[in-house]
């Protein structure tokens, strides 16, 4: 008797984007990383949707190639709100 293949969970676009929101809070990537690390076959796109709903830079980088050339990438970084200093005692001056 043959069994029935185990059906593959689906990798839509909702899943794309939460795996690349989860990446750049670990800190920035470039599109080739954002590829590999979150299965997202093109991470612009995802990027694009994102950017409604939270800030995200593109930043120029150097990456050295296997054979020392360089070309220049985009880095994308999120940006967070840094809250941590709201909560010091500080006094007005």
């Amino acid at each position: 008797m043959q069994s029935l293949p185990t059906p593959r969970l689906y990798n839509g676009t909702v899943i794309q984007r939460g795996a690349i929101l989860a990446r750049l809070q670990l800190g920035p990537a470039t599109e080739a990383q954002l590829r590999v690390d979150c299965n997202a076959p093109d991470p612009r796109a995802r990027i694009h949707e994102l950017r409604k709903t939270h800030k995200i830079d593109t930043l120029e980088t150097q990456q050295v190639n296997t054979d020392g050339t360089a070309n220049w990438v985009g880095l994308y970084v999120l940006r967070v709100k840094d809250d941590r200093q709201s909560e010091l005692p500080l006094e007005q001056q």
